[in-house]
């Protein structure tokens, strides 16, 4: 016997949006901006401490440029986990705009 004996056919209907939430969308800007501002942040220190240990001549002032360096390397190696929240928050805003 058919299927659709009796029953009218079933429209063609495109399925639902899916609406994420509000913490999502929070927790995608955060994902986003965060590693941003850090290397921002990163990146002008390290450049400030240079800046000062070579306004000052004497040997005191080395300890500023390895203290920029150290900015530096914290930078290099925190890249992995920061490229990867930029891209999970990437990826999550663009769901989000969908």
């Amino acid at each position: 016997m058919s299927e659709s004996v009796g029953y009218p056919p079933q429209p063609n209907v495109p399925p639902a949006r899916r609406v994420y939430s509000r913490t999502y969308r929070v927790w995608a800007h955060v994902l986003l901006w965060t590693p941003i501002a850090l290397t921002v942040a990163g990146v002008v220190l390290g450049l400030g401490l240079f800046a000062a240990a070579d306004a000052d001549p004497t040997y005191g002032s080395s300890a500023l440029g390895y203290l920029g360096l150290l900015a530096w390397g914290a930078l290099a190696v925190l890249s992995p986990a920061l490229l990867g929240s930029f891209i999970t928050g990437l990826v999550m805003l663009n769901r989000t705009r969908r």
